[in-house]
């Protein structure tokens, strides 16, 4: 069984590395499974946990970074709240 992980120790924090995640995630679903996953994540309208988010990005086979970059860059965390 092979896996796929990307290691973005190499890129300095900010837009660039952002920019590389995303794309890796769009290159990892496909065209039409990432317009997919932006559109849930965009029309959430942050009513969803973001704990959960990271749940469902994971089951899709986005974790760590990527996954942090997709919510940064596509999900409104207007109602997040955190009951931790």
């Amino acid at each position: 069984m092979s896996t796929y992980t990307v290691d973005y120790s190499d890129i300095p924090d900010g837009d660039q590395k952002m920019y590389r995640a995303i794309q890796d995630c769009k290159a990892y679903l496909g065209t039409r499974r990432f317009k997919k996953l932006v559109y849930i994540l965009q029309g959430d309208k942050g009513q969803t946990p973001k704990h959960l988010v990271r749940f469902g990005l994971s089951l899709q086979g986005i974790q760590g970074y990527p996954a942090d970059a997709m919510i940064d860059k596509f999900w409104d965390p207007q109602r997040e709240l955190d009951f931790s």
